[in-house]
């Protein structure tokens, strides 16, 4: 006689022989730590938040696995599920993908701008990842796109700026404006050679900002391209390169400047002419690089730095840190130990990008080529909370090659 199984456990087993089958099918990976996982690495350079109640967000990434690596764009749910999958390029040594934008408006709300150093260095998806045919490039740019932001002015164009020097076949600056379409906006000629950043004046103003590695290594420019001057900005201090301008959105038309430059060490403030803002003091400053710079979303006017730095003010800051509108950084955001990579020491802490949560949160989002936070697993993307400690109901979790790619696949 047959044993039988009650309905009410069935599920329950079934389960269970499915989890062991998964299981075994990992344990057998060639491709393997020795542990019987995927070692899979994550590499964040882009981070747009969809601001839809889902709470999903939209990350360029770089998955490296023993069989290869993966330039892709994916939307990923709240809780860091993957939804939606769109590989740019494989095979590359480096993060193909460099910078999303979400088109905020005209008729393509939802859809995202994807830049970087694949073929045509720009491109439009729709929500659900297909390619948006109506933002028509054709040859594109013949060089690295390494910001998009979208025009504040309600015409649903985007600025576009980087390390090339032709689009569509015709000479141009690294600095554009592209129609709806993807047509130039032949109404804004800027003449710069190069950029690594870009950003809006913020409030009423249409003015642009620019930041790279060339001289003037900071500009802002006017809605039809032309250098503003009035009033007069020219920075008196030095601060080459640049890798990433903030408004400060705070009443004024400052902006916080960050980068690889001494002196100022690393990120200031300025006022709307140019000149420093000596109530932001920021004494030694950083000891590496600062990547980005977003503002906080509470209304406190403070502000989030992050990149390849250790120490702030000779105290421990690894790759994040929250500054007051004063320069000294806030008590109540206790990083502990911060971003690292133990297993790539001279990397450092290797944080790329920073993006506030657009469902209503004052979390923070924070990508790059980390392994580590505060001494836990996160595999190059983390949500952290107000008080920055990590949100554990987020986890990047993609899959490449079938398999998934998560916090488990780090090389420890």
């Amino acid at each position: 006689m047959k044993p039988k199984i009650s309905p009410r456990l069935r599920p329950l087993l079934l389960t269970a022989i499915y989890m062991l089958g998964i299981f075994g099918i990992l344990a057998s990976d060639s491709s393997s730590d020795g542990k019987g996982g995927l070692l899979c690495a994550l590499e964040v350079r882009g981070i747009a938040p969809d601001s839809g109640p889902a709470g999903e967000v939209w990350v360029g990434l770089l998955a490296e696995t023993e069989g290869g690596t993966v330039d892709r764009v994916s939307r990923l749910g709240r809780n860091g599920l993957e939804q939606v999958a769109v590989d740019i390029a494989t095979g590359n040594s480096e993060n193909a993908v460099r910078t999303i934008a979400i088109a905020v408006d005209g008729a393509n709300l939802g859809d995202i701008y994807v830049g970087g150093d694949f073929s045509e260095g720009i491109l439009r998806l729709n929500p659900d990842g297909t390619l948006d045919a109506g933002f028509a490039v054709g040859t594109g740019f013949n060089g690295r796109v390494n910001r998009i932001v979208p025009a504040a002015d309600g015409t649903g164009d985007i600025y576009v700026g980087g390390n090339f020097s032709a689009y569509q076949g015709d000479l141009v600056g690294g600095l554009m404006r592209l129609n709806e379409n993807g047509t130039r906006d032949l109404g804004f000629i800027a003449i710069v050679p190069s950029l690594e950043t870009v950003a809006m004046e913020g409030g009423a103003s249409s003015d642009v900002y620019g930041g790279g590695r060339t001289f003037p290594p900071l500009e802002r420019w006017t809605s039809t391209g032309s250098i503003d001057s009035t009033p007069d900005f020219n920075p008196s201090v030095g601060i080459n390169p640049v890798f990433t301008v903030a408004p400060a959105l705070d009443g004024t038309d400052d902006v916080y400047v960050g980068g690889g430059f001494g002196g100022p060490n690393r990120i200031i403030r300025l006022n709307q002419d140019g000149t420093l803002d000596n109530l932001f003091v920021v004494g030694t400053g950083f000891d590496d690089d600062v990547t980005g710079i977003v503002r906080a979303n509470d209304g406190s006017n403070e502000i989030y730095a992050g990149g390849e730095f250790t120490a702030y003010q000779g105290s421990p800051a690894g790759g994040i840190i929250r500054l007051g509108i004063t320069g000294s950084s806030v008590n109540s955001f206790v990083t502990g130990a911060g971003f690292s990579d133990p297993t790539d020491l001279s990397s450092q802490s290797q944080v790329a990008s920073l993006a506030r949560a657009a469902d209503g949160s004052t979390d923070l989002y924070v990508g790059g080529g980390f392994t580590r936070y505060d001494g836990r697993i996160v595999n190059g993307l983390a949500r952290l909370n107000a008080d920055a400690s990590l949100d554990t109901g987020f986890e990047a979790r993609i899959i490449v090659d079938g398999r998934i790619c998560d916090n488990d696949t780090v090389r420890r």
